[in-house]
């Protein structure tokens, strides 16, 4: 019987520069990876880095061409058409996007809008739905539900757990996230849609980041999302999870 592949995604917590979006590229691609994370816009807990926004479109537009599929994070339905319109314009290619849902963008008005923009303007582009940041299983499968009554078809739909905010459970690793593996399977048995594992917001560090990954692999999760930097030390957001490409090495060799 043939292995289901997995589902691998990897690259930066944010897009910072062009070199930095096209050096990642280029090492997914000798490594085979098809899908990278960059993030144009970030929602922050306290002030900080935001994103580079629309700057930002000419390197995610060069990435597509490349043959790498970029996943951002969506924070409102403009945002849809901003990145189509963008891709286009810089000659990119746009059925080579992935759009997603971050844990904070909990507002259901806000994510029956994005949903619904990417049923009317693309018949190729999936969405990912992170968890939010709170233990509730139905509110999880909430978010499915609000997606779904807009018309976007489940085939396009990808789940991912990225842990809970802790104030439940001990945490004796540090964990910047706690995970709940029987409610993320749950989650998925019952939204019958791939899961997939953000090791990187759970861990916190690159340490907690090999562990998580080691432990997911006792449940049925359909790939992983991971941070990955060409220099971590100089990342402007999350510099203690992002992994170098030596270190992603490492850990493919353990997915």
């Amino acid at each position: 019987m043939k292995t289901k592949q997995k589902i691998i995604i990897a690259g930066p917590c944010a897009a910072e520069s062009e070199d930095q979006v096209i050096k990642c590229a280029l090492e997914l691609k000798k490594r085979n990876i098809k899908i990278m994370r960059a993030s144009l816009w970030k929602p922050r807990t306290k002030p900080g880095f935001e994103g580079v926004g629309l700057e930002g479109l000419p390197w995610i537009a060069k990435a597509t061409k490349m043959g790498i599929t970029m996943a951002t994070e969506i924070l409102f339905p403009e945002q849809v058409d901003q990145i189509l319109e963008g891709v286009v314009k810089n000659k990119g290619n746009p059925k080579n996007l992935l759009f997603w849902l971050g844990s904070r963008n909990q507002n259901h008005k806000t994510q029956k809008g994005i949903a619904n923009r990417l049923h009317k303007v693309s018949k190729d582009i999936k969405l990912m739905i992170k968890n939010q940041p709170w233990r509730d299983e139905a509110h999880w499968l909430g978010i499915v539900d609000h997606v779904t009554s807009t018309g976007l078809e489940l085939n396009r739909i990808i789940l991912c757990h990225r842990g809970f905010s802790n104030g439940w459970s001990a945490n004796p690793l540090g964990l910047r996230n706690i995970p709940d593996w029987e409610m993320a399977m749950e989650v998925k048995a019952k939204s019958s849609l791939p899961m997939i594992i953000d090791p990187s917001h759970i861990g916190g560090t690159v340490e907690n980041v090999f562990l998580i990954t080691k432990e997911s692999k006792q449940h049925n999760f359909d790939g992983l999302m991971v941070e990955v930097h060409p220099t971590p030390k100089k990342a402007k957001t999350d510099a203690k999870q992002q992994l170098t490409v030596n270190q992603l090495d490492k850990l493919l060799k353990i997915v």
